[in-house]
């Protein structure tokens, strides 16, 4: 006998609600879960808000787009709710039972996904001091949906909770010691959810325990980040105390030297720690490299564009990004002794891009890898292996899926209410 049950999973961001419909059907062995819908409120609290729907169709999505004043998280989530009865996805509010949410920091509180309660609350917000830009909206998000939908249970995914086996010599700073045993301050890491994702690709791929899996996943979007996996763990990764460490990324700075901090707000004119922060989150990265954009997508077209205004620029910032990545490989490639089962690029960039990984897989020279042009320049579904045979370590573009990581996560929790 099968029983369905729809899970629904939210994406709270600090303007936006990111949202996907699951359908879990259990039969008994193991559960197979079905993408409904999906879909996105944007520029909550800002003129001309957004909402797109993406209803399932057999294999293709039918989508809906509606421009409306939403004025707030509550109001973003009534219209999620209403839109799935409006387009009969669901019949009612009690057809959805389980929601599963995304929370970028848990701090050294949550080193797994939980059910939400009045306590995991209160520790959530605790780590708010070490995520103020995501934390806050997440937590927006999760009050909405608790005031719409009172009868479901909630269940809370950490990106940070992934990187808990890393080992204390990687995750510590060298700072006062009091530092981190006092104000927590240490090495976090995030876009956990998605390394899980990757990392159960890659026992079927390889056809491989999990345990024995040595990896380096590079989870390259707008946010952008690398993990090196040892032992089907994470051994390091490059974001650090806060999503803003790391690689460059497409508004964000990525590792500099720290009293870069101090000296801007001595030299600049009502510079502040906040403000200067907040330039390295919004105003750096590909943005501020190339002077036009955080866009991949754009700064490789005013990079091979010799007539537009920021064309040096772009290739400036191209050059530093695939400096960057290919970097951390490097580094990762060390810390797993060379014993690489595979080099994985994901996300955004990591799956769409082929001149970025074509860049960074040329600029790596201490061991040899080589892709296949026309497998990096193939179309594909789910994931595709793109290195030639003469390549040390075999090379993948996969596409990952958080959203089903907390779909999964979210039912195994609660399969039994």
């Amino acid at each position: 006998m099968s029983e369905q049950n729809k899970i629904l999973v939210i994406n709270a961001g600090s303007s936006s609600i990111k949202f996907q419909l699951f359908n879990a059907i259990n039969n008994d062995k193991q559960p197979h879960f079905t993408i409904l819908c999906k879909g996105l409120v944007e520029r909550i609290a800002i003129k001309n808000s957004n909402f797109i729907i993406e209803i399932a169709n057999g294999d293709n999505f039918i989508k809906h787009e509606v421009t409306k004043d939403i004025a707030d998280h509550v109001i973003g989530a009534q219209t999620v709710i209403d839109a799935l009865i409006e387009y009969k996805v669901i019949n009612n509010f009690d057809d959805i039972k389980r929601i599963g949410h995304r929370m970028v920091h848990g701090g050294q509180k949550f080193n797994n996904s939980i059910v939400i309660d009045e306590k995991v609350i209160a520790g959530i917000k605790a780590c708010i001091p070490l995520a103020p830009l995501h934390n806050p909206p997440a937590l927006k998000g999760l009050s909405s949906f608790q005031k719409l939908v009172p009868h479901a249970k909630h269940v809370a995914v950490f990106d940070t909770s992934f990187h808990s086996t890393i080992p204390e010599e990687k995750y510590l700073y060298s700072v006062p010691y009091d530092w981190y045993k006092t104000y927590e301050v240490r090495r976090y890491g995030f876009h956990g959810t998605s390394y899980r994702y990757i990392l159960d690709k890659l026992t079927n791929i390889l056809n491989k325990p999990k345990d024995k899996i040595n990896a380096i996943i590079c989870h390259l979007g707008n946010g952008a980040s690398i993990c090196a996996i040892k032992n089907g763990k994470s051994f390091n990764t490059s974001m650090g105390l806060t999503p803003l460490d790391g690689l460059i990324m497409g508004s964000r700075s990525g590792i500099i030297d720290p009293s870069i901090h101090g000296y801007m707000c001595n030299v600049k004119a009502e510079a502040t720690i906040e403000t200067i922060t907040n330039d390295l989150n919004k105003s750096s990265g590909l943005l501020g490299i190339s002077g036009h954009s955080s866009d991949l997508r754009d700064v490789l077209a005013s990079s091979n564009d010799k007539n537009h205004k920021y064309h040096l620029q772009s290739q400036l910032a191209i050059k530093m990004f695939v400096q960057r990545i290919a970097n951390y490989i490097v580094q990762y490639g060390n810390d797993l002794d060379s014993n690489i089962d595979a080099l994985v690029f994901t996300a955004g960039i990591g799956e769409n891009s082929a001149i970025i990984r074509q860049l960074v897989i040329e600029e790596i020279k201490v061991f040899t890898l080589k892709l296949v042009t026309n497998k990096n320049n193939d179309k594909y579904n789910d994931y595709l292996e793109i290195s030639d045979k003469q390549s040390e370590v075999p090379i993948f573009k996969i596409r990952t899926n958080e959203e089903l990581m907390i779909c999964q996560d979210t039912y195994n929790l609660l399969k039994n209410i």
